[in-house]
């Protein structure tokens, strides 16, 4: 195999992972099934092609964005203010996450992904600021469905206390009040059957009670995550991230042995 299928492969390998890295809020606040990162940044690119008077160019590149605005995860994890780090820290992971990434790439197409990678992390073109909206209101559509899930409306009311207000796009302002007006109504929208259910899988994912076997006790997470979070604050101490720290520096030490 060339050196060059062998970054693609690695390159694939780790979008791969974001199909596997949780999103850490959820997970902290008891959901079960909690979805990766690639759940959440595949429905931002659905949003992007459906966002209306905006130019066929800027939705593409606003699908590119959505696509690659999280990538690094895959490498450093989804990072919250719970893992202890400051933001100019966790920025410098993802961005030395992006640099190993990229590198497995055709130089050509690696360099478009970093460039999308920083445009969203600028904030200063109109495409960057309408996907960071759309990143909010996937957060917040998720939040309700969720709630609509688990059957227990308003437990994930901080999502919407803490990011409401921070949608700052017309188009993405009219989905957001759509959300909270049925949110808000007990409007009983009915969500999406579980397509598992068509195929033989209901036979392996459900027992004969019709009860899902495949989750998260969600009152033990709960308690797991806030008596974690009481003791960090207690002990005012960050999780070690050494491991992570280490993983990257080898990354780009191995970025520099290909360019000499």
């Amino acid at each position: 195999m060339s050196c060059d299928m062998d970054g693609l492969l690695e390159f694939l390998l780790y979008v791969g992972q974001a199909k596997r890295t949780f999103r850490t809020g959820w997970v902290l606040h008891g959901v079960e099934k909690v979805e990766s990162v690639a759940d959440h940044m595949y429905r931002m690119a659905v949003m992007s092609l459906l966002l209306p008077t905006v130019a066929e160019e800027s939705k593409v590149r606003c699908m590119k964005l959505a696509l690659v605005h999280d990538l690094a995860e895959s490498v450093v994890g989804d990072l919250t203010e719970f893992d202890g780090i400051p933001k100019s820290e966790k920025h410098r992971r993802e961005s030395e996450a992006m640099l190993y990434l990229t590198s497995l790439l055709p130089a050509d197409v690696g360099r478009e992904i970093f460039s999308l990678f920083n445009e969203y992390a600028d904030q200063k073109t109109n495409e960057a600021t309408l996907v960071k909206d759309l990143d909010i209101f996937d957060m917040l559509l998720q939040a309700y469905e969720y709630e609509k899930l688990q059957c227990d409306n308003g437990f994930l009311e901080d999502f919407f206390k803490s990011s409401s207000d921070k949608i700052k796009t017309d188009i993405v302002q009219k989905w957001l009040k759509q959300l909270i007006e049925c949110r808000s109504s007990g409007k009983q929208y009915q969500l999406p059957s579980d397509s598992n259910l068509n195929t033989m899988l209901k036979h392996v994912l459900y027992d004969e009670q019709g009860t899902f076997l495949y989750k998260f006790p969600s009152s033990e997470l709960r308690e797991k995550s806030n008596r974690f979070i009481s003791n960090k604050t207690k002990d005012n101490n960050s999780l070690s991230t050494t491991d992570t720290n280490e993983l990257l520096t080898n990354l780009v030490k191995g970025i520099k042995h290909q360019h000499h």
